[in-house]
């Protein structure tokens, strides 16, 4: 990160480089971990847990602090209190999931 560059935009451009956001949406915390890591050894630097996974938030701070180069994003968010225990979990972004509805995709 630049001197310039804000940690948001740090983050963006790591996302743009890297090109891909692995999601991890699994039934334990410890599938999730394992998945996660799994993905940084073998050269993606980059994942998202999302809030289904069981203990996701210990995940994310697991993940955050015992490796400081993976990019966590955290997904599946649906209220403001979430996305703070997120971020306070060490998450670099958020996402929440969208449904764009138009008159024709209800017919």
């Amino acid at each position: 990160m630049t001197p310039q560059m804000t940690r948001a935009q740090a983050v963006r451009s790591r996302v743009e480089a890297i090109g891909i956001i692995p999601s991890v949406r699994l039934s334990s915390a410890e599938d999730a971990r394992f998945a996660a890591e799994t993905m940084s050894q073998a050269g993606i630097p980059i994942v998202e847990i999302t809030m289904t996974v069981p203990g996701a938030l210990a995940v994310i701070t697991e993940l955050t602090h015992n490796m400081p180069d993976l990019v966590v994003r955290a997904g599946t968010i649906f209220d403001i209190p979430t996305a703070r225990h997120a971020v306070d979990a060490g998450a670099r972004f958020l996402t929440r999931p969208v449904w764009i509805c138009t008159s024709w995709s209800l017919r």
